[in-house]
């Protein structure tokens, strides 16, 4: 495994003053859950951050690029609108021409993209899958007071992970899409159903080119699919919730996260990213998975569980032997 996180770390009191400095903006960013993030320098893109990571899980696999079979990208901010982010993380590797496909499952894209690569491995198609998960929020976000609510959650950052058919790590996945609630947390433009060119004049001021959260329901639904994903993953393996060793619990709203352990009675033993980072959406669980390992929070032979939920509306655990 790898991760990367830009080095320019955004602070609350300095993303305040971004927003325009107001009471209103300072009360909205100090109760949005988050401490601070890192924001990608200009012309960096998720392909960037995640080269990183992935020379970071190639060295510790005592790898080349080469020797990567597959590419399977998750994310929701890719480098261009086409070719996918997958495309450009292979030119920049120096990959072999290798397939590679990008997921696009928001908020649970890593969980997708695991069970999409553990598919490929049991039907012997590849040997050896690399899956990088990477975002940068900070480029499409609204830096007026009236994105104090959301844009204060978002930070930029990628994780990359090597898997291969040598063991029987990934225990148990389960992935699930409700797409009749999409408009609760999206981004509208640009879209190519608005002619001729996808975003006109009048959708400036609107704002809809930035992401828009219906709070509420987010919230309330996301904790009842992330609990519901963690009951489904565990009941799928035959794994009961008392032998897993670490819950590495994620959303876009910390607290939902955190309801979610008090709610499956895991608070001792869940890891709720995003306070030092932000959302990071298909990177979060992966980076706060290996910043784990490098705390020593968990060991070889720990079982773990990682659960999400978010835009889409997509939801998904992962259940992994490390």
């Amino acid at each position: 495994m790898g991760y990367c996180l830009p080095e320019r770390r955004v602070e609350n009191a300095d993303l305040v003053r971004e927003l325009g400095g107001t009471a209103e903006v300072e009360m909205a960013v100090n109760a949005c859950g988050v401490r601070s993030r890192h924001y990608a320098g200009e012309g960096v893109g998720p392909s960037d951050l995640a080269k990183a990571a992935a020379g970071n899980a190639l060295r510790e696999a005592s790898l080349d690029a080469k020797g990567v079979e597959f590419l399977i990208f998750a994310t929701m901010t890719p480098d261009v609108t086409f070719p996918g982010a997958g495309c450009y993380l292979q030119d920049k590797l120096g990959c072999a021409t290798v397939g590679a496909l990008d997921v696009r499952a928001q908020c649970a894209g890593f969980v997708f993209a695991l069970d999409v690569a553990s598919q490929f491995l049991a039907a012997g198609a590849y040997r050896r899958i690399l899956i990088a998960a990477g975002d940068v929020h900070s480029s499409g976000l609204d830096f007026s007071p009236r994105g104090a609510s959301v844009t204060p959650l978002f930070g930029d950052g990628a994780a990359a992970v090597l898997v291969g058919d040598e063991g029987d790590e990934l225990l148990a996945t389960t992935i699930h899409t409700d797409a009749t609630e999409f408009e609760r947390f999206w981004c509208e433009f640009p879209s190519s159903r608005r002619p001729p060119t996808r975003f006109l004049p009048e959708d400036l001021p609107l704002g809809k080119h930035y992401p828009a959260i219906d709070a509420e329901f987010v919230r309330r639904d996301g904790k009842d699919k992330i609990v519901s994903a963690v009951e489904e993953v565990s009941a799928k393996s035959g794994v009961a919730r008392s032998e897993i060793r670490r819950y590495f619990l994620q959303h876009v709203f910390r607290d939902t996260a955190l309801g979610a352990a008090e709610a499956l009675g895991v608070a001792d033993r869940a890891n709720v990213g995003g306070l030092e980072e932000g959302h990071i959406a298909s990177a979060s669980l992966p980076i706060a998975v290996c910043r784990a390992r490098e705390r020593g929070d968990i060991q070889a032979g720990d079982v773990i569980c990682l659960a999400t939920a978010g835009a889409g509306m997509n939801w998904g655990a992962a259940l992994i032997r490390m």
